[in-house]
């Protein structure tokens, strides 16, 4: 019994979770998190998961990760409301929930659109 129970305890996770490989992706490719990337092309063509996670590299000082609160905040390049801010050069973020998220470079959002609209599927 206990066999069969664990059996189907496995069957139910892969239901749930068909793919449970996670993607990671290094925001801007060899050229970083950097004023100097187009990060509409960038984004275009990805499919982003639940579990995935952008890995921001950058010169620390030079720029930073905000994480906006909704799409007003981004839309205006403001950094308040914010969910945080990273300063390390090189910001790991696994992208926990479906929904929306908001990242930009408070440094460089304004003139150099340095940020990027993140859409996660389950």
């Amino acid at each position: 019994m206990a066999r069969i129970t664990a059996a189907l305890a496995v069957i139910a996770l892969f239901a749930v979770f068909p793919s449970m490989k996670a993607t990671q992706y290094i925001v801007g490719d060899d050229q970083g998190w950097s004023s100097d990337v187009d990060y509409y092309s960038w984004i275009a063509g990805k499919t982003f998961h639940v579990g995935d996670s952008l890995v921001f590299s950058y010169t620390p000082g030079d720029h930073n990760v905000l994480v906006a609160a909704n799409s007003d905040v981004y839309d205006k390049c403001a950094t308040t409301p914010n969910l945080g801010v990273w300063t390390s050069g090189n910001d790991v973020f696994t992208l926990p929930t479906t929904g929306t998220y908001y990242f930009l470079c408070e440094f460089h959002c304004d003139f150099s659109e340095q940020r990027i609209k993140v859409e996660v599927n389950s």
